[in-house]
This record gives C-alpha cells, sequence and structure tokens, in this order.
C-alpha cells in the first residue's frame, strides 16, 4: 500500500474514532438529563381551577391539608425509635396517596398554594405534601409513587447536606423539578434559627435560597423552620429575603391562615396513623 493510501486509511479511522467520541457523549448527556413521561403533567405553575371548585376565605382562613413527611420506604436493620417515627413505608404512602385521588383532591406544592392564596382561587379539596430534609429515598422511593398518582409536592433541602450520604444529590433535585415539584430551604445547616441574629441567621435563610435557585432555576419562595425552632427576627430575615411562605411542625388543624402565611402548620404523617380520619 502506497504512503498517501496509508494516510487516507489512518485519517479516515481517526475521523471514526472523533465520530464516536461525540457520538458516546451525546448519549451520555441524553441519559443524564430527566425526560418526563408524556403521561406525567409537570405543575410548575399554579393549575387552572374551574370556578365553582374555589372555596371562599372566611376570616383570613382556607381549607388545606399540608401533610409531614421525612423518609419514604424501607426502615433499615438498626432503626431507632426516631427513625421509626420520621419513616412511612412505600405501600403506606401508595395507600395514602390513592385515598388522595379516589376523595378529590388536589396536590398543590407549598410555592403553588402561596400563589392560590394570592389570587383568591384555591380549590375547594387541597393537599400539600411537604418532605424534610433532603433524604435519598424521597427521590428513590416517594418520587416513582407521585408521578404514579401525577401528584407534586414540596422538598425542603439541607443544602450543606447535598451529594453526602443518604441526601439527594444536585441531578437527583434537578429530576424533581423537571417534574413539577418545588424545591424550598430547610437553611444551610440546620441550626435552631431561633437562637440566630444578624449574619448567621441571614446566611442560613439567603444562602441556602441561593443555592437552590441556582440548582432549580426557580425563585425559591418557601421555607421550612429546622426543628419547628423560630421567632419574630426569623421571620423577619425570610421576607427580607423574599420568601413568601414558611412552614413549622406544630400540628396541623387542616386549615391555612392566610395573614400568617410564615407559621403554615402541618400534619405529621407516619405508617401508624389513620390517614382517612386525620384528613375527615
Amino acid at each position: 500500500m502506497s504512503k498517501t493510501k496509508k494516510h487516507n486509511v489512518y485519517l479516515l479511522i481517526l475521523a471514526a474514532l472523533v465520530a464516536a467520541v461525540i457520538y458516546f457523549f451525546f448519549m451520555s448527556e441524553k441519559a443524564i438529563a430527566p425526560t418526563p413521561e408524556k403521561d406525567y403533567v409537570p405543575t410548575s405553575v399554579t393549575p387552572s381551577v374551574d370556578a365553582a371548585n374555589i372555596q371562599e376565605i372566611k376570616n383570613s382562613l382556607v381549607d388545606a391539608n399540608a401533610l409531614m413527611y421525612h423518609h419514604i420506604g424501607t426502615l433499615p436493620q438498626d432503626a431507632d425509635n426516631i427513625r421509626k417515627g420520621l419513616t412511612v413505608s412505600t405501600e403506606e404512602f401508595d395507600k395514602q396517596l390513592k385515598y388522595l385521588q379516589d376523595n378529590g383532591y388536589k396536590t398543590l406544592t407549598l410555592g403553588q398554594l402561596s400563589q392560590a392564596i394570592e389570587q383568591k382561587k384555591v380549590p375547594q379539596k387541597v393537599a400539600v405534601l411537604t418532605f424534610d430534609d433532603g433524604y435519598d429515598d424521597n427521590y428513590k422511593d416517594a418520587l416513582p409513587i407521585m408521578k404514579k398518582y401525577n401528584m407534586v409536592g414540596t422538598f425542603f433541602i439541607i443544602t450543606s447536606k447535598i451529594g453526602t450520604s443518604e441526601y439527594m444529590s444536585e441531578q437527583e433535585l434537578k429530576e424533581l423539578v423537571s417534574y413539577g415539584n418545588e424545591l424550598g430551604s430547610h437553611s444551610v445547616s440546620h441550626p435552631g434559627l431561633d437562637k440566630l441574629k444578624g449574619v448567621a441567621l441571614q446566611n442560613e435563610v439567603v444562602k441556602s435560597k441561593e443555592k437552590l435557585e441556582e440548582i432549580s432555576g426557580q425563585k425559591m419562595i418557601s421555607f421550612c423552620y429546622p426543628a419547628g425552632k423560630y421567632n419574630e427576627d426569623t421571620i423577619k430575615a425570610l421576607q427580607d429575603a423574599g420568601y413568601k411562605i414558611a412552614v413549622t411542625t406544630r400540628a396541623s388543624s387542616g386549615e391555612v391562615d392566610t395573614s400568617k402565611l410564615f407559621e403554615v402548620s402541618r400534619y405529621r404523617i407516619s405508617s401508624s396513623m389513620s390517614f382517612p380520619a386525620l384528613l375527615h
């Protein structure tokens, strides 16, 4: 074979290798990028509500069931009583969402509830699914069941824990958002915010907000007080940072006071409770 022909063969081989590298790089990027199923409708904005199904706000109160979850899935073998109390099995979680669907509840994110209240367009039967701390079982076990019932929720993230053991990664958080869910701040490091002031308090509420906005590409307006600890300074810091609504750990009555959107109470959900009795 002549030198010219050998040179041309080498060029062809090199071109084929370059094309192969580009192809596999493209396919790997495509595999990483979340692709919502065609039958799943993201709800990144407040869903439209038929005028006949809008509830009247009476004495600043609206009927809305905010539900508080932590872990979803199987208990570890060495689970202590605290972990047991914070865990709802996948079977029970499925039953709970089916109950909501069968009984005509509409799930909204906390941010969507805030917007619906502002627009005075809150649906008659509302459930807000909230998940505290950002555990990876929320992605692995809760998300598939939520997709099954076409439901959305708000996931409160401790930003310093992102990507660490037992917590969701940035990519998993992005995928949650791609399915219409909301990320909310649970602070940077999960301290008792009632004990913080000044720059220390500002860093916890502002830096976590900035990080989650960077990940999600959405404006962050929802907050969850770590361990339910807060005071008037905390609320002022949230308002100054641009948050619109915040949840506590206080037991819910099934109503949200629209004049106190930084003190929304929630039902703490466990596998042992009677879900239908809770929502009456």
